[in-house]
């Protein structure tokens, strides 16, 4: 009996708390929806992580609702990351190419139908299906059969502030027989359209191709036709002097063994300054600022209301390019669906992350809810021992998925 009497006090003890403990929860989760409260999330995920600085905004339709950076852009100086502190993106710079291939379209230069070959000063042809046609369509998709060798892909990194090669040089020497950089192993041994392998050069190929066709390097394109009209005051391709001073050091957290990080490492765990020859797929320099002018502009288009393109041409930059009756082999389940070089995530989302050495980075917006988000961290999440890297960026999108599903 007396066992009894306890047992149910206990579970009146044990619902009382149980219930106390919801109102509390669900007070958490509602103050997170607040600006207040994602911000008070965003200083506890930096208190216990690893992470060096980072910066994060979220935007609906053209309106900003959050814009804020945490910890340190340069340890050693005690920087502070701000939403003015510029970092590589990684490929994320790869959107930027979309929408340069887009205005392209635009104008008249070519569709996405059009065969490279009839752009490009030399020809590119797969040893293994000699008479296929690669079209700018399957560079757009990582479909092209243009693979990436990473023994040669690291090669296009130096300590340096500029490429040393031009990058037209480098695709005739990786592609073309003969080449210092050809090899079989540059191809797929399957036809275009046919399979889908994410490649870095093969992007910075299609981004050679505006260069041609528009008469002037890509990254004076950018400055002339994006960055300029968007009022992308922080955004370039190369190392700027007048610039330095926003720039955030890149550093490593985790362990890296790869013989690069040997020329790229400081011994305090942060790197050179670098460069890319291959830089169009990877090497965008901003600011979380110039980002969210970005992705207000890129949801502006998605929504019918462009600015840097036709509506048209928008429509075509966000379409799903496969259906179930043509879909490549080897699609990554995690982005089932490809767009002009942006994704389709598990959720819906219209997406592209960026990693390189020293940095990560996110860019994705709801095209139901118009809700956007961009990311950036000046460490990179790969490496040995990167577990508390990992689960730091998970609390941090968590973060931001409970602060957007309020909105």
């Amino acid at each position: 009996m007396y066992m009894n009497i306890i047992q149910a006090n206990m579970r009146v003890v044990s619902i009382s708390f149980c219930l106390l403990f919801l109102f509390v929860y669900i007070g958490k989760i509602n103050a997170q929806k607040t600006v207040a409260g994602l911000d008070e999330r965003l200083k506890n995920v930096l208190a216990i992580s690893n992470l060096p600085g980072f910066a994060v905004a979220v935007v609906k339709d053209d309106q900003v609702l959050f814009s804020k950076g945490y910890g340190y852009a340069d340890r050693k100086k005690k920087m502070p990351y701000t939403p003015e502190t510029i970092q590589p993106v990684g490929s994320v710079s790869k959107t930027i190419i979309a929408l340069a291939i887009m205005q392209c379209v635009d104008n008249g230069s070519f569709t996405l139908e059009t065969d490279i070959n009839e752009i490009l000063p030399f020809k590119i042809i797969n040893p293994y299906f000699p008479r296929s046609v690669i079209r700018i369509r399957h560079l757009v998709t990582h479909t092209s059969g243009l693979l990436d060798v990473e023994s040669t892909y690291l090669k296009t990194y130096a300590a340096n502030k500029k490429p040393t090669m031009e990058l037209k040089e480098f695709l005739k020497q990786y592609y073309t027989p003969g080449g210092t950089f050809y090899d079989s192993t540059n191809f797929g041994k399957y036809e275009p359209g046919k399979k889908y392998s994410y490649s870095n050069i093969a992007a910075s190929l299609a981004a050679y191709i505006v260069e041609i066709k528009q008469s002037v390097p890509f990254a004076t394109y950018c400055t002339n036709k994006i960055f300029t009209p968007l009022k992308m005051t922080d955004s370039h391709w190369y190392y700027d002097e007048k610039k330095s001073n926003q720039y955030a050091t890149l550093y490593e957290v985790n362990r890296q063994y790869d013989p690069i990080y040997k020329t790229l490492m400081n011994a305090d765990g942060s790197l050179k300054i670098y460069s890319c020859i291959s830089y169009p797929d990877g090497s965008l320099r901003t600011s979380l600022n110039d980002m969210t002018k970005y992705l207000v502009s890129m949801i502006k288009g998605y929504s019918g209301k462009p600015d840097l393109l036709t509506k048209k041409s928008f429509e075509i930059l966000f379409r799903k390019q496969f259906t179930a009756t043509d879909m490549p082999a080897a699609m990554d389940m995690k982005e089932p669906n490809r767009a002009v070089f942006w994704s389709y995530d598990r959720k819906g989302r219209l997406s592209h992350t960026g990693s390189d050495f020293g940095l990560a980075a996110f860019i994705n917006f709801d095209p139901v809810t118009h809700i956007g988000r961009v990311v950036m961290i000046n460490t990179e999440l790969e490496g040995a021992e990167n577990i508390q890297t990992i689960e730091s960026v998970m609390n941090l999108m968590k973060s931001l998925d409970v602060f957007e599903q309020g909105k």
